[in-house]
């Protein structure tokens, strides 16, 4: 059997079918990967989402997990655990960059890290998975670009969410059409919660809750906008031309030093504007994104479900029946019980589930496509250039917010 086609069966068979990202936990024959097929990676960090990332890998035959490095102990003796393969664990990333069996290195650390080990990575001429956002400022953000548009190695970025089909059905409703011409989006993500971790001891207060301070980390922009700005840019197909913002340390008294609210509003061409908030003293609204367009609206949430409500007027074209318009997306939308039309996902767009979680679920869907990728059956989503685009909106939008003015696109961020 050719590689390819033993792959994909593989992962058929292992993973099992459901529709969209909840569902059954279905249960298959387990099925082997002959060891010299699989894709040996390494894997940099081993915290939360690390943590997150071994559990899908074991997951996926496709991968074998051969190294793993983290700076505290017991993360890395937890995460050399929870690897099914053998592993060997490295305190320092650059020794565990010498093993020459590598193909793959996972970077999934915190943010101030990026930069530096993307480009040793690059130097040792591996794929890349990077967790977001690219890197700490914009300088950074252009040095990994610009050295890497001379690899001929992959380079993914960690923007699951878009992967989700759900998001996938509504990008198709708004390409062909049916919501009209889109003029604004509104994103939040919201929380009620501090940020902030247990810490085993006081000296490791700033490694642990890294996301708290400026050194290290983008803050609410980086970690939770960077989602929300790589899938409206991808709606949009274009990246935002200024930037304004506000936010402060209001609620949370505490000693972080990167906002606990932000607010930002981004002009893309043609005038279309999108907004971003995200809070962490309520959770209503949690992580929504709406779409507006002069024939109707589009509401999602949690990337879920999404309810697309109608324009009443002439020039919207809906009529008093849905299926008075034309085209196959139209299908998936329905009217529920207070005669709202929600969006359903088709059977063309059902993905195999292993995890009930969805955070988990995205990130298969993820590292589905880049082993699909590296072994040449798909085209990688969420490459170098997503990444890129939404690390430099991210880092516009927190300069705007510090120094409290209009932050623009500049030509030299174009590389």
């Amino acid at each position: 059997m050719e590689r390819r086609d033993f792959l994909l069966k593989s992962s058929i068979l292992t993973l099992g079918a459901g529709i969209g990202l909840m569902g059954c936990n279905q249960t298959a024959a387990p099925v082997v990967v002959p060891d010299g097929e699989r894709i040996r990676v390494g894997i940099i960090g081993l915290g939360d989402r690390g943590s997150t990332l071994i559990k899908v890998l074991n997951a996926l035959p496709q991968f074998k997990v051969i190294a793993a490095c983290d700076i505290l102990d017991f993360r890395l003796k937890k995460g050399l655990e929870n690897i099914n393969d053998k592993a060997v664990g490295y305190s320092d990333y650059q020794k565990m960059l010498e093993n020459k069996d590598l193909e793959t290195v996972i970077i999934s650390t915190p943010l101030h890290e990026h930069h530096r080990m993307v480009m040793d990575a690059l130097d040792r001429d591996v794929h890349i998975l990077c967790e977001k956002a690219l890197a700490h400022t914009i300088e950074q953000s252009r040095e990994i670009k610009i050295k890497a548009n001379n690899s001929s190695k992959l380079f993914q970025i960690s923007y699951q969410y878009q992967l989700n089909p759900t998001f996938n059905v509504i990008k198709e409703i708004i390409h062909k059409g049916y919501l009209g011409k889109v003029m604004r989006v509104d994103a939040k993500w919201h929380r009620n919660s501090n940020w902030l971790r247990p810490v085993p001891s006081p000296e490791l207060e700033r490694q642990i809750n890294w996301r708290m301070y400026k050194e290290y980390s983008g803050g609410l922009m980086a970690e939770l906008g960077s989602h929300h700005l790589n899938m409206i840019d991808n709606v949009i197909g274009a990246h935002p031309v200024k930037v304004v913002g506000t936010g402060g340390i209001d609620y949370w008294k505490d000693h972080r030093e990167v906002c606990d609210n932000v607010f930002a509003i981004y002009d893309y061409p043609d005038g279309v504007k999108a907004s971003f908030s995200s809070i962490l003293s309520n959770k209503f609204e949690d992580q929504t994104i709406k779409f507006y367009g002069d024939k109707g609206t589009i509401v999602v949430n949690r990337m879920k479900d999404a309810i697309l409500y109608t324009e009443d007027n002439e020039n919207a074209g809906w009529g008093e029946d849905i299926d008075g318009v034309s085209g196959a997306s139209i299908k998936i939308i329905n009217r529920d019980k207070d005669n709202r039309r929600t969006i359903d996902l088709p059977k063309e767009y059902a993905k195999s589930v292993v995890f009930e979680n969805d955070y988990e679920q995205a990130t298969l869907l993820l590292l589905k496509n880049f082993a699909a990728a590296i072994n040449g059956e798909e085209e990688l989503s969420l490459g170098l250039k997503d990444g890129y685009q939404s690390a430099i909106s991210v880092h516009m939008a927190n300069k705007a917010i510090r120094e409290e003015n209009i932050q623009h696109w500049l030509p030299e961020y174009d590389v």
